[in-house]
């Protein structure tokens, strides 16, 4: 089956030129009509009918990918075998033959953090089918399962990283209500220490994000996946403004990655860093990726990586913080020789490795 969703003219230009030509929250009301008027002249109330009917014509393209993910784990009693819900989130569904999108808390138990043992999907059109899991990536937090079935509708991906302001919809089924939508902006990108995952990038929205949505996608106004939503920005248990998404370049990498070899496959050098280099070790350079330690039988101990030592570049491309070298070193071959640029003791040094693979979390 065909994807529901095609790239067609901005929407959002188009309603953001109406609603400055309405002179919208300047005029009046206009009165006496009912559905919204094309040309010259549209008041502030046609063209805010007309944001309605966008927002209403993405959320019903959208929807019929966005489903309900709910994990099961069977347990023994004395009253026999039995399953137990354990917990439900949301996904999407990006592929015909059924591969979708969750995270990986989403098919987890929360007390043992092993993989659940069965999941139930509901789709949009009622059906409920059974899912297994394709591979977890416990460092950003995805999941990646193949729906038992076919006749699915999916939703693509953005082939553009979104802008900062840009409108989006959060998708998904909130405390197991059924499909809700949300909206919002996207208002910032590249958020990192959140201590949500390993490999942290997030879009930060102002959508709202809560229980029961992690899973969902956040799409923009061509109902293209930017996002899948994750986690929100809170001490306290409902959204309050700020909500987190992965970035769907990420999760088309990790995507690829579990179907093509079953797990993430990523680089290893073997090295805890803080991005404090530019106070400590008498370094006053622009770069700020310290080393801290060094992991035995790595390839950062074989090739003498010292505590202390500042990360300058790798292949030749300038490193500045401590998320891009994960993310850099994360992105090539393991068995990859590469070389390092590394400060230590007021020398610039070039220092050969060759990259293992970096032992997953799960």
């Amino acid at each position: 089956m065909e994807s529901r969703m095609k790239r067609t003219p901005p929407l959002q230009l188009a309603l953001v030129l109406g609603l400055l030509s309405a002179g919208f929250g300047a005029g009046t009301w206009l009165s006496g009509v009912r559905s919204p008027s094309s040309g010259a002249g549209e008041g502030p109330r046609e063209s805010a009918l007309r944001i309605s009917e966008a927002y209403q014509a993405i959320s019903q393209q959208v929807a019929p990918s966005v489903v309900s993910v709910t994990a099961y784990k069977w347990t023994e009693s004395r009253r026999g075998r039995r399953r137990r819900q354990l917990q439900q989130g949301s996904g999407v569904i990006v592929r015909e033959d059924g591969i979708m999108v969750t995270n990986n808390h989403v098919v987890r138990d929360p007390e043992t953090l092993e993989v659940a043992d069965e999941f139930d999907v509901l789709l949009a059109d009622g059906r409920v089918l059974r899912a297994r899991v394709r591979g977890t990536d416990a460092e950003t937090d995805l999941a990646i399962l193949d729906i038992l079935g076919d006749g699915f509708d999916v939703s693509p991906f953005a082939p553009d990283e979104p802008a900062v302001g840009e409108w989006v919809l959060a998708m998904g089924n909130p405390f197991g209500y059924g499909m809700t939508v949300t909206t919002g902006v996207v208002s910032g990108k590249g958020r990192t220490d959140l201590q949500i995952a390993i490999y942290e990038d997030f879009l930060q929205t102002d959508a709202a994000i809560n229980p029961g949505n992690s899973g969902g996608p956040l799409v923009n106004l061509y109902g293209e996946i930017v996002g899948i939503n994750t986690a929100i920005g809170t001490r306290a248990s409902g959204s309050q403004g700020i909500g987190f998404a992965i970035p769907s370049h990420m999760v088309r990498m990790v995507l690829e990655g579990i179907l093509a070899d079953g797990h993430m496959r990523r680089g290893f050098l073997g090295i805890l860093t803080r991005d404090n280099a530019q106070s400590r070790f008498g370094y006053d350079g622009e770069s700020r990726v310290a080393v801290e330690s060094v992991t035995d039988d790595s390839p950062a101990k074989s090739a003498g990586f010292q505590r202390g030592d500042v990360i300058l570049a790798i292949k030749g491309e300038e490193i500045l913080l401590r998320n891009e070298l994960m993310h850099m070193i994360a992105g090539i071959e393991p068995g990859t020789p590469i070389v390092i640029d590394v400060w230590r003791d007021g020398r610039e040094l070039r220092v050969p490795v060759t990259l293992a693979e970096r032992p997953p979390l799960d």
